[in-house]
Order: structure tokens, then sequence, then C-alpha cells
């Protein structure tokens, strides 16, 4: 598959075939997101009743369009999108994207099978129908529903539902996590997940592929394409559906048939895919395979604000399969001469609330240079000066850059657990600005941690070097 999507994810050119001059019209919102998101290519625009939308000139049709243009992003009822489909092939167009619903999902599975058969007839491909468009943050292609877009970084995600896909770009956003491709692949007529999946298995910007869904359309497609990518690339997974209710659902939203949930759940097994259990886990999962190190194993230091949030973690991470080693004579030489006599002198490492900042720095220092630990855990760091010492936050700002600057340095993963989050904490917007997840608590980092691990290690007894 590799290069042939080259050009739906890198186009030279788009047009919207149906683009409106009313500003409530899907036809207008996705004109105008693609001009703002700041699209380099070329812009054409199809409607037969206007001279210019946006300031874009329309063609009367897509018959006087120019020839060979790379991506159409049709917003027609579904009766018309089915001819629009069959014109643009005609005209050459290698890539469309159907957002129009009306298809399969409402029982005229027959029109949606006729239009696929049309359009490969003339080498054209289809995402969708029934969908919210894609985004492609390294091209500026936004060719969404939604204007508010994730910044640049390794994520490529793939959803069967675009209400669930574009409210995620705008949580991303927010949150500072990093996409490189976003597809909402609605009904999945013609181009399907595994494909996508193969592709961004070789995408050099594409990092961790994640994905949610609603069915799955052909199973041994899906094998073959997990078999593949988990070789390169992690990959993080929501499958809803599960209970008899959510099957329904699911069958009625995207006209796809159910597979059972425990078959999903032994694939996801054999080929090391992390299955998440809500948004929230998908993507704080996939932030930390996007932009941390594999650990090279399982052991792991603790450091800590608060002895409590320390036993919290050390419970999770026990539970998890991971161990805590005693502190070797070098770290343990550092935290004595940084902290009170009166601190733990064992990992967990209680930094009793220590005031400066750069003592986290030393110790965390000092832990990951050591070969006897694979990572680290940091947990309320910052929130001394969010909530007790303002006048320490310059210097945690300091304190957090160095030791974000550790990760890259040691090449070992840290995960930081803030419960402030970066809407309260200056540290975990640092933290964030610097590639270093945080966690809203120590089960989602040790979550996230161990699924790190058991991806390593699949590697591993796959041959592969981490």
């Amino acid at each position: 598959m590799g290069h042939s999507l080259e050009r739906l994810f890198s186009p030279h050119s788009v047009c919207i075939v149906g683009a409106s001059r009313d500003p409530e019209a899907w036809g207008h919102v996705l004109l105008r997101n693609l001009l703002n998101g700041g699209f380099g290519g070329k812009i054409y625009a199809v409607n037969p009743r206007a001279d210019e939308v946006l300031g874009v000139r329309c063609h009367r049709s897509v018959g006087e369009l120019p020839e060979g243009i790379d991506l159409a992003v049709i917003a027609l009822p579904s009766s018309l999108a089915y001819n629009a489909v069959i014109e643009c092939g005609e005209k050459g167009v290698k890539f469309a994207i159907v957002v129009s619903a009306g298809f399969g999902e409402s029982g005229r599975s027959e029109l949606e099978r006729k239009m696929v058969q049309e359009a490969r007839a003339r080498g054209l491909r289809i995402i969708g129908p029934n969908c919210m468009g894609i985004y492609s943050s390294y091209s500026d292609l936004v060719s969404t529903f939604t204007s508010l877009v994730p910044p640049k970084g390794g994520i490529s995600f793939v959803s069967q539902s675009g209400a669930v896909g574009t409210t995620v770009l705008a949580w991303a956003k927010e949150h500072g996590v990093g996409f490189s491709n976003f597809v909402s692949i609605g009904n999945e007529a013609d181009l399907s997940t595994p494909e996508l999946l193969e592709y961004f298995g070789d995408d050099e910007s594409t990092q961790v592929v994640t994905l949610y869904l609603e069915s799955v359309r052909d199973g041994r497609a899906l094998v073959s394409s997990l078999s593949s990518c988990t070789m390169r690339k992690p990959v993080v997974a929501m499958k809803v559906g599960v209970t008899s209710a959510g099957v329904a659902a699911a069958s009625s939203h995207t006209g796809a048939m159910a597979v059972e949930d425990r078959i999903i759940d032994g694939i996801f097994r054999q080929f090391s895919v992390t299955r998440a259990r809500d948004p929230g886990e998908l993507f704080r999962i996939s932030f930390a395979f996007s932009s941390l190190p594999l650990p090279l194993g399982r052991s792991a230091a603790v450091v800590t604000t608060g002895g409590g949030w320390g036993i919290e973690c050390a419970d999770a991470i026990e539970m998890s399969g991971m161990v805590l080693p005693p502190l070797p004579e070098a770290v343990f030489e550092v935290a004595d001469a940084v902290l009170p006599e009166f601190w733990s002198k064992r990992n967990p490492i209680d930094m009793v609330a220590s005031p400066d900042p750069f003592s986290y720095a030393r110790i965390l220092e000092a832990v990951l240079k050591s070969p006897e630990f694979d990572m680290a855990f940091l947990l309320g760091f910052g929130t001394i000066g969010s909530i007790a010492m303002p006048s320490l936050i310059r210097s945690e700002l300091g304190a957090a850059k160095e030791i974000s600057e550790l990760v890259r340095a040691t090449n070992k993963p840290l995960f930081v657990v803030d419960l402030l989050g970066p809407s309260q904490s200056a540290a975990s917007r640092a933290f964030i600005k610097a590639g270093v997840p945080v966690f809203p608590n120590a089960s989602s980092a040790v979550e996230a941690a161990s699924a790190m691990v058991r991806y390593s290690e699949f590697r591993r007894r796959k041959g592969f070097r981490t």
C-alpha cells in the first residue's frame, strides 16, 4: 500500500464540491477550514449557482475543473454525491472524501456499493461516505468539519466515529497533544482501516497509530495489517460495541456487522495492540508512545512530592508486573545530599515537599542515568508553586526544562503525574510543551508505562531492537 495514499494526505490540489455561501452549510465550513488551515496547494470550488465562495472562484460543474486534481471533498446530498463521484473519476481526481450521509448506514447499501464500483472503475478511491473528513498536520490540510485541530506531532488517528474523532481533535488542541494525521473513515465503503494501518506503518511522521473502532468489516485484512504495522509502530485501540446494546448501535451507525469482542481482544493481544477503555486513556497512552522512548525493562523509580502519592504509585507499579528495585548507592548519595536527613531512604523517593525544584532534577538525573532503572515516575512536581508558593513557579519552570531534557539525554521514559493538570499548573504546561506527557493520576501513568513495556517486550520477542 505504502506511498499509494501519498496524495490523499499530501495533496497538491483540493476541490470542495458543494461549496456554499451559507455559513451554516457544511460546504461552506469545509472550504473555510481548508483556507484558514493554511493549505499551500491549489484550491478549487464547485457551485453552479455562485461565482465565488470565500474568495475562491466557483466552477459550474466538476466537468469544468482541470484534469488530475488530487483530492475532492464532496458535500452534497447522497443522490447528488453519487453523480459527483462519477464525474470526479472521469476528471482524473485521485481521491474523494464523501462526507454525505444517506448510504449504507441508513439502509441504502446498494447505492453505496454502486458508488464505490463506479469510483474504482475510474481509478478513484473514496474515504467515507458518512464521515467528517481528514486532517494532515504536516501538509496543513484541514479538510474536516472542525477548525480546532491539534499541533504537529506523531499520532495518526483513524476513527469510525466522526463525532468522537473531531471532538478528540479539539481536546488534543487544548491539551497540546500533537497529531500527524486524522481520518474520519465513516462507513469505510472503500478505503479501509487495514489500508490506513499499512500506510501509517510506513509513514515517517507517524510514531503511533490510534484507532477508534465500532465494528470490523474484514477481520482477515485487519489481522494482516496489524501483523505488519505493529512490527514498525505501536497501535493503541479503543473498540466499542461490546454489549448487545452497543452492537446494535454500531450496526445502525455504520451499517457494518459486529465481530465478537473476545475475538477482537485475542487479535489485539496477539499483536500487542494496547486496548484503551475510554477516549482519555486512548490518547494519554498514545501521547506517551508518540513522545517518550520505550523502556528497555520493567524496573522503575518513583520520585514524589508527598508520601501518599508514592504509595499509590508503588501499588500500581507492582500490580502491573513492574518492579521497584532498591536505590543504588549513586542515587542514594545524591538524594542524601539534597534532602533533609529524614527523607524516605528508599524507592519511592519521598521529597518531603522540598521547596527546591532543582533537587528533583538532580535526583532524577541520577535515577535516569543509573543502569538499575528503565524508567521513572515524577509525582506532584510543581504543585507547591501552584497552590502554596507562587514565588517558586519560575524556578519550577526552569527545573521542568532540565528534567525534560534528561528524557532525551538518557533515552529513558519519564511519566509525570500532576493532579492539577495543565489548566492549573505551569509546570505541567512546560512538560507538555517539551513533549513530556502529564497524567492526571498515578494509575493512568502506570497504565501507559505498562503498555509501553509490553510493546517493547513484544518487539524484542520478534527480533527487533528497541
